[in-house]
């Protein structure tokens, strides 16, 4: 069984990342699992259960906004930290094999002082299912 974790704060890219994960992912192993942490402090807490594959958002909340991104998307975007990357080498102790995916739409200029994670690929529907199919396949070959 295959082990996905999920960490993407906005409602949105991360129905697009599941539906990604669900369609794709499913392909290339039937019994699949994925969990989702929507804040920095739920994926940290998350990381010692030792996922395969991480699909890391470097752009979120500290902790957990709740609703807020519906209810007051000015305060939510206040909310924001990069921080998300920082987490890559939390990933890697845990575990050095599990393939981190970056799914930030910073720039690379904006994201060059950050840990890089092993693959890039698009939150967008459509995109998403694509790009996950070429980093699946590559790592499958590996």
């Amino acid at each position: 069984m295959a082990k996905v974790l999920i960490v993407e704060d906005q409602r949105d890219p991360l129905k697009a990342q599941e539906s990604a994960v669900e369609n794709v992912g499913k392909q290339y192993c039937p019994d699949l699992r994925y969990d989702v942490a929507r804040c920095y402090i739920d994926a940290e807490a998350m990381i010692p259960r030792g996922y395969d594959i991480v699909l890391l958002d470097h752009r979120m909340p500290i902790k957990n906004m709740g609703d807020l991104e519906n209810t007051d998307f000015k305060q939510y975007c206040r909310s924001l930290e990069n921080i998300g990357y920082a987490l890559i080498d939390k990933i890697k102790r845990v575990n050095p094999q599990t393939v981190v995916i970056g799914t930030s739409s910073l720039s690379e200029q904006e994201l060059r002082e950050q840990p890089a994670p092993d693959y890039v690929m698009s939150k967008m529907y459509g995109t998403a299912e694509n790009d996950l199919d070429k980093i699946l396949s590559e790592v499958v070959r590996h």
